[in-house]
């Protein structure tokens, strides 16, 4: 935080770094699970090579994607995809879940929790992003020359959750 604008972009770099090692970890484990249930087309390790490879770029791609729309503004980037992809999700999950009540698999006040509880979540996070706790400042009296103004009060607003 001292370094400003040169130690935000070294923090940034360390956390790119991160990002490729946890993505190739992360990665070589899920082209070995592919290569164990035999959906691969190639064999041996070439397809883990492979199939990491694609996995870690596409990540990386992602993190820079994430970093563009940061920097264009429109929002935290990152957050942002991440939303887009829980959202893409949430047709088939309630198509699934009303399949599922139509067919007698589900508890029909089972489903109603859920979408109850879905709520509770949403209104949760609503309600800490915009949360904020408001410091009181108290300006003293000052005086500029004959004219002598009164103390101002005034309050700082610093919101409850500073990553979103």
């Amino acid at each position: 935080k001292k370094e400003g604008e040169s130690g935000r972009r070294k923090l940034t770099q360390y956390t790119r770094y991160g990002t490729v090692v946890l993505a190739s970890f992360q990665a070589i484990g899920a082209s070995v699970a592919l290569q164990n249930q035999g959906v691969n087309a190639v064999q041996g390790p070439l397809f883990v090579v492979i199939a990491a490879t694609s996995l870690v770029a596409g990540t990386m791609f992602l993190v820079w994607l994430g970093e563009q729309v940061t920097e264009r503004g429109i929002g935290n980037g990152i957050s942002m995809i991440i939303f887009a992809g829980i959202v893409a999700g949430l047709p088939s999950a309630v198509g699934g879940t009303l399949q599922l009540v139509r067919n007698g698999e589900m508890n029909p006040l089972f489903a109603v929790v859920i979408l109850a509880l879905a709520f509770a979540v949403i209104a949760g996070v609503v309600f800490v992003e915009r949360g904020q706790r408001r410091i009181p400042v108290h300006y003293a009296k000052r005086q500029q020359g004959r004219r002598l103004f009164a103390a101002q009060t005034t309050h700082l607003p610093l919101k409850l959750n500073m990553a979103g």
